[in-house]
């Protein structure tokens, strides 16, 4: 295949902005894909779920602390009331009913009152769980915020380099001939296309070649193609 041999250079660049801009595209992806935003989201996602639980749980102790309240009003509405009783009653058997009465309900309140004192404080460690719970959730939030910061801008950093690459490409391709670039991009999609001839080294392949295929390397015209005996690909002599 004749070729003009100042286009290899050309066909060498091509093939690095080629390669440049499929790891930039695949790093534009993975940026895309948003994986540190997106474990985030779901450390979020689970926090808010045991937040919502604390709430209920939270919300059913304090139901509890009103019904010991409420039943805490009652017990000493009727201990008031029983002393009052004992207070105007002159009856021996009416007295030792109400005492004994005083007793059992000193008793329930002493019962409520230390339920109560409990009640309190399971109340008073969930609010402070609850609070530990929404620090944590807006120390996460302001994670988010950093990650998708980041993430924006590079992405915008990764499409800027890859709209100049594609504009360099776009040149090397168009100043390159058009069998050659068919050529590159069929043998492109075995592996390394073109590679520099260094001493007995193939650039592509990094193969040592033998002396009788060097022999017939350098036998070939300089406006021949010549290919890689072991990977096929483009050769570039010095």
């Amino acid at each position: 295949m004749k070729i003009d041999p100042r286009q290899l250079p050309v066909l060498m660049d091509f093939s690095q902005q080629i390669f440049q801009i499929r790891k930039l595209e695949a790093e534009a992806s993975t940026i895309a894909a948003g994986e540190e935003s997106e474990s985030i989201r779901e450390k979020l996602l689970l926090l808010s779920a045991e937040a919502s639980q604390m709430l209920s749980d939270h919300e059913e102790i304090e139901r509890d602390l009103r019904r010991s309240e409420t039943d805490l009003e009652l017990v000493e509405a009727r201990i008031a009331k029983d002393e009052q009783r004992l207070t105007q009653s002159s009856d021996a058997k009416t007295i030792t009913g109400i005492q004994h009465e005083l007793i059992t309900l000193g008793k329930r309140k002493g019962e409520l009152e230390e339920a109560q004192l409990l009640q309190m404080e399971r109340v008073e460690e969930s609010r402070a769980v609850q609070l530990e719970t929404q620090v944590r959730r807006e120390a996460l939030q302001d994670d988010l915020k950093v990650a998708t910061d980041e993430a924006n801008r590079a992405l915008a950093r990764v499409t800027l380099e890859l709209s100049a690459l594609r504009d360099q490409a776009d040149e090397s391709r168009s100043s390159i001939d058009s069998g050659l670039v068919e050529l590159f991009e069929r043998l492109s999609k075995r592996g390394s296309a073109i590679g520099s001839l260094r001493g007995s080294t193939c650039g592509a392949c990094n193969m040592n070649l033998t002396s009788t295929a060097l022999g017939a390397i350098r036998a070939i015209a300089h406006d021949e193609l010549a290919t890689c005996p072991e990977c096929s690909a483009i050769l570039v002599r010095e």
